[in-house]
């Protein structure tokens, strides 16, 4: 009988379950909450040998509120230069697209493996607006690189984005930082090859 009473109220089986373990109310979120949360992901790109074997990164976010777009980058320096002076052009770039278009434009450019993290959630707006900032910073070789420049994209895309999952890239080379830092870094997966 409580079950025939319970569908015709179109209460559900949480309210059903309730009642036959002794009138517990269940607790009934909006649908929009019951759904799982949007997932932000980033990810890091490698290529092993450049700058004289120190190595380069690239870098990629995925947009929490539409899992198939996602926005990636990086900052290529000029030349050989070891200093580029802030307002002059640093070599920055950044493209918009599928994970399929992302892998065909990192693939051309000859990186080599990369590694990622879920994030709890992500702020496209944010990390765009650092993106912004970076790319008319200028660039340093040690303190702020194609590496530093991801982890600042990194960190304002996603805050819980901590010195504990993302560790300071400042005079880390970054070949030492994709293998080394993040290894000992909470939450990253392991390198995947292209």
């Amino acid at each position: 009988m409580i079950r025939t009473q319970v569908r015709r109220r179109g209460i559900g089986a949480a309210f059903l379950a309730a009642a036959m373990l002794g009138g517990a109310t269940p607790v009934v979120l909006p649908a929009a909450e019951a759904e799982a949360a949007p997932l932000g992901r980033v990810c890091l790109f490698q290529d092993k040998e450049r700058v004289r074997g120190a190595g380069h990164v690239a870098w990629s976010i995925r947009d929490p509120k539409n899992s198939s777009h996602w926005i990636w980058g990086s900052t290529e320096g000029r030349g050989n230069d070891t200093y580029i002076p802030a307002g002059s052009a640093n070599g920055s770039w950044i493209k918009g697209g599928t994970w399929t278009q992302l892998r065909s434009s990192i693939s051309t450019a000859s990186y080599d493996y990369y590694r990622c993290i879920n994030t709890a959630s992500g702020n496209l707006k944010a990390a765009q607006q650092t993106y912004g900032r970076m790319k008319t910073n200028g660039y340093a070789l040690l303190t702020n690189n194609c590496l530093t420049k991801s982890l600042a994209i990194f960190r304002s895309y996603s805050p819980a984005l901590t010195n504990a999952y993302l560790p300071d890239g400042k005079s880390k080379a970054p070949n030492y930082y994709f293998t080394t830092s993040l290894n000992k870094a909470r939450g990253w997966e392991k390198a995947r090859t292209y």
